[in-house]
């Protein structure tokens, strides 16, 4: 019979997460495919492509942007009942990807530093690890023991969900 990997569900501590924001962007950034991150259109709204909030700040990153999703009401970690000028925007990670994520400020302190909020890592296509900002919450979906390995070295403190 083969080995089975167990996978783990997690809820991580936010406030370590603040203080390892750059080896978690690291370490993220190396085991993931994609990235995402919510802002809000702004007028004119039917532009196209659509003018964010974000823009300025995000003007960098957009050469690796693949997709928006405009009017978007649920991601990892939340739902929303309203909000049609909500907008899901979705990167690629490479080396320069990772370079310009971890040269902004802190992403897990998004409203503080002007940046997009609730940061979201795919790993072959589906969410990872995500955090939902305003709510100071922070989740890593099918960890492995790798991923609970490099975050018990970073002192980065988490519950086990699915026990």
């Amino acid at each position: 019979m083969g080995v089975k990997n167990i996978v783990y569900n997690l809820m991580i501590n936010f406030e370590d997460i603040i203080n390892h924001q750059i080896e978690l962007l690291r370490y993220a950034g190396k085991n993931s495919d994609t990235f995402t991150v919510i802002t809000t259109l702004k007028k004119p709204y039917s532009k196209r492509p659509p003018n964010f909030i974000h823009d300025k700040i995000m003007m960098e990153l957009s050469p690796y942007m693949v997709d928006y999703i405009v009017g978007i009401k649920e991601w990892p970690g939340t739902y929303r009942s309203g909000g049609s000028h909500t907008v899901m925007l979705t990167y690629r990670l490479c080396k320069n990807s990772r370079y310009l994520l971890e040269k902004l400020e802190n992403w897990y302190l998004p409203l503080k530093n002007g940046l997009p909020e609730d940061i979201c890592f795919y790993r072959k296509q589906r969410p990872w690890f995500g955090s939902v900002s305003h709510e100071k919450m922070a989740f890593m979906w099918n960890a492995t023991e790798s991923d609970l390995t490099n975050l018990e070295n970073l002192s980065i403190k988490f519950s086990i969900q699915n026990k």
